[in-house]
């Protein structure tokens, strides 16, 4: 026996040494992540799992027992083995049975387990893919203090039918077959506190709620009957259905629906039927609903009543907000329409009162002109709303004498959609400010808001403001005469960039290296955006890359110079800038720069042709005016006017000589010997008196000699070249200092032959001259000086004595 034993041990230690080689280091935990599925429609049940790490270490195939059992006694239903192989990039695994049981019979459990030769895994837990019902949430009340009425929170459907459908019971007694979350039983309330049990059974399983309530503390009220709402007094009335609800103490709920605004009121008392409605709008239409509770134990609002809709009388209506805009001598009255809960009723018109007249304004219009106003003079303007009730309090505005002062505006800058304004206090200001608003350049009607005294500060939003629009604000003092006008502004709602363009760029070269740049900024009505300068852009065209900016900071267009630019030929272009960025681009405009010297040309012609201009304008006014010219730069000499005291009659002759005063004779050199050079000598007897001087360097003689000579044995005279060329020299005779006209005297009498003399220039001798009875004058050839000497004596004159 001891050796059989021995031979035993043995041989399981060699067993267990070879299972050890076989499967070194397995350790089976089973399949992980289980998850069971099912298709009603197809009936079948789909079964996920992922297989255990340690079964990476199985050198070969592993097997996994899956079992469907039935839920209610743990039947097996189906069982079967599958064969996977364990790999490193996929460790999930899918299993899928058609049932041939329908699901929705009895509930069904699945498991699995692993199993590898000798060694298996525990089983994983089950698996139900049907439930028993999941109803949920038993509560019990009362509606009508004679019955219970329990409700729940039903599960996920069952989708079970007909006898296989969940049955309910409620303490005992069956629920009506067609019960799915509530059940009714008639009962006594008075018992004080009890437990109720609500008992949900079908094939798949069977489900006890519970809940413990005291009835007449958990009454819920029926929903108020026939709700009367009257517009006369505004009063709510309705019934109840339970006589019993007349003596609880209840809490009742009135909501009432106006335009979609929701208002609700709470009205309490027993048995509570009517309520009256205070603080209704006038002549507005409201729906109201009622609901109940019980005010000593609230356990919950009952059920709303169905809704009843009413209107409210008319009532006077409000006073108007009126306002004024002036327009050089016109004023235009304006007030807002009153909103449906202001006007009480229908508007029937409006009346305006002006001094004495009397205007009816109908609606929709809501201004008044008054035309042809005095600014010597202000008007006190009434205006009044009415209806059907009657008319509301006047609404009274002072226009002002004279039109507002024009005031300097200051530039803002709206933000959301509006302006956020703010003003210094006014002294005047007793019964506080007007804020009114337009577009700058357009022509509009003003909309206004008033700010209670104390206030500085203000708001402004506008369902007509727009973008890129400037707007001029203007803030009056409310005073107790005429508003005043305080401050302004203008502004943006929002700065756009401009969408003008500038206008007239032109570029214009001055100097060798300097260029003048002048331009039209955008106008004020297309600005949509203030602007804060201009950018002059320009480049050479030779190089478009070498693009020069010039900023200009001034907000008005103008001419700018740029110097230092070489010739060469340029693109220039000016862009406004805003606080939103660069617009308004002008066209570009090109530029030749050209040296100097090319810029003479054009100045010589329009030198020569200003000055062909302006003597072509002396000459005509000249030439118009010709008499008034010739009078005071030239006037005419008149001809000498001979009479006859000028002349003196000979004695014992019968002629007639021109008297001549004695005057002091000039000194005369008389020289007889030609050798002297440039010597002159007087001739009697040439036949055309003339005077010639043998030295060409010796000036003619000026003037005119009438000389009375003395008797000399000598009948030349010869005169020196010097004593004839000095203008000072004391020459005898009378000159006459005016060689415009030659001077002619015709004697009354029968007269010789008159010789002139002139110098004889061939002749050595003074030969005496030939006698002359007589003097006379002839007058002579004018040389460049007006004038030839000519001097004629005749023997039988007084003067050769």
């Amino acid at each position: 026996m001891l050796v059989f034993l021995l031979w035993a041990s043995l041989f399981l230690s060699s067993l267990q040494e070879q299972n050890g080689q076989d499967a070194p280091g397995v350790q089976l935990s089973g399949p992980q992540n289980v998850s069971v599925d099912y298709d009603l429609k197809d009936q079948r049940i789909s079964v996920t799992w992922e297989d255990d790490p340690s079964s990476s270490r199985v050198p070969d195939k592993l097997i996994y027992d899956v079992e469907v059992l039935l839920t209610v006694n743990m039947t097996e239903v189906h069982s079967e083995a599958v064969d996977v192989r364990p790999t490193l990039t996929s460790r999930k695994y899918h299993w899928s049975w058609t049932s041939a049981l329908p699901l929705e019979c009895t509930s069904h459990s699945v498991r699995l387990r692993s199993r590898y030769q000798n060694y298996t895994s525990q089983w994983s837990p089950l698996q139900s893919i049907t439930d028993p019902p999941g109803d949920r949430n038993l509560v019990c009340e009362t509606r009508d203090l004679e019955s219970v009425e329990c409700h729940w929170d039903t599960g996920r459907p069952t989708n079970l039918t007909k006898q296989r459908m969940t049955r309910y019971h409620l303490n005992g007694r069956a629920c009506p077959n067609r019960t799915v979350s509530n059940c009714y039983q008639t009962v006594r309330v008075d018992q004080g506190e009890r437990n109720w049990t609500l008992t949900a059974r079908n094939p798949l399983g069977t489900l006890e709620l519970r809940d413990t309530a005291d009835l007449k503390k958990r009454v819920r009220l029926l929903a108020p009957m026939e709700v009367v709402a009257s517009g006369v007094n505004a009063s709510v009335q309705w019934q109840w259905e339970r006589p019993q609800y007349h003596i609880l103490l209840m809490v009742c709920q009135v909501q009432l629906n106006h335009s979609g605004h929701i208002d609700m009121r709470n009205y309490s008392g027993i048995g509570l039927r009517s309520v009256v409605l205070h603080g209704l709008a006038p002549a507005q239409t409201y729906t109201v609903q009622v609901c109940c509770g019980l005010k000593q134990h609230f356990w919950k609002w009952g059920d709303w009543s169905e809704g009843s809709t009413f209107k409210t009388e008319e009532d006077i209506p409000e006073a108007l907000d009126v306002w004024m805009q002036i327009e050089g001598n016109q004023t235009i009255i304006l007030w807002k329409p009153l909103t449906v809960n202001q006007s009480h009723g229908q508007i029937k018109d409006y009346e305006v009162t002006w001094g004495r007249q009397e205007t009816i304004v109908h609606p929709p219009q809501n201004d008044f002109l008054i035309s042809d106003r005095s600014t010597g003079e202000g008007h006190r303007v009434t205006v009044t709303a009415k209806n059907s009730a009657g008319s509301s309090l006047p609404s009274i505005i002072i226009i002002p004498r004279l039109p507002h002062r024009s005031k300097s505006s200051m530039k803002i800058v709206g933000s959301d959609g509006g302006f956020n304004l703010s003003w210094s206090a006014s002294p005047n200001a007793s019964c506080g400010y007007v804020v009114d608003w337009c577009p700058t350049h357009t022509k509009c009607r003003v909309e206004w808001v008033k700010v209670p005294a104390g206030i500085t500060r203000a708001r402004i939003h506008s369902a007509s403001f727009e973008e890129g629009v400037r707007y001029t604000l203007s803030i009056f003092a409310c005073t107790p005469g005429a508003p005043e006008l305080w401050e302004r502004r203008e502004g943006y709602v929002k700065e756009c960039l401009p969408k003008g363009q500038i206008q007239r760029l032109a570029a214009e070269q001055h100097g060798s290296d300097t260029v003048l740049i002048s331009w039209t900024g955008i106008p004020p009505e297309n600005q949509t955006a203030f602007i804060h300068g201009y950018i002059i852009y320009y480049f050479d065209t030779s190089h478009p890359s070498s693009m020069r900016i010039f900023n200009v900071t001034t907000d008005e267009p103008g001419a700018k110079n740029l110097t230092g630019i070489p010739v060469s030929s340029y693109r220039f272009i000016v862009k406004a800038l805003t606080s939103v960025g660069e617009g308004g681009d002008s066209s570009p405009v090109f530029l030749q720069m050209n040296p100097q010297t090319d810029q003479l040309i054009p100045v010589i012609i329009i030198s020569l042709g200003s000055a062909a201009c302006l003597l072509t304008l002396v000459t005509i006014l000249c030439y118009r005016n010709w008499k008034c010219v010739k009078e005071n730069l030239h006037p005419e000499i008149p001809k000498p006017v001979w009479k006859e005291e000028w002349l003196t009659p000979l004695q014992g002759t019968g002629r007639q000589i021109l008297y001549v005063d004695p005057c002091q004779p000039s000194e005369i050199d008389i020289v007889c010997n030609r050798e002297q050079s440039g010597e002159a000598v007087l001739d009697n007897n040439a036949g055309k008196g003339a005077l010639t001087n043998t030295n060409s360097d010796v000036p003619a003689l000026h003037g005119y000699y009438n000389q009375l000579l003395s008797k000399t044995t000598s009948g030349h005279f010869t005169f020196s070249p010097h004593t004839m060329g000095s203008p000072s020299s004391q020459l005898s005779g009378t000159v006459i200092q005016n060689p415009s006209y030659n001077l002619e005297v015709q004697a009354s009498l029968d007269m010789g032959q008159s010789v002139g003399y002139e110098p004889d220039m061939n002749s050595f001798s003074c030969p005496n001259p030939e006698p002359h009875n007589a003097m006379s004058y002839v007058p002579v050839e004018t040389d460049s000086w007006g004038y030839k000497f000519q001097y004629h004596i005749e023997d039988s004159s007084p003067l050769q004595e």
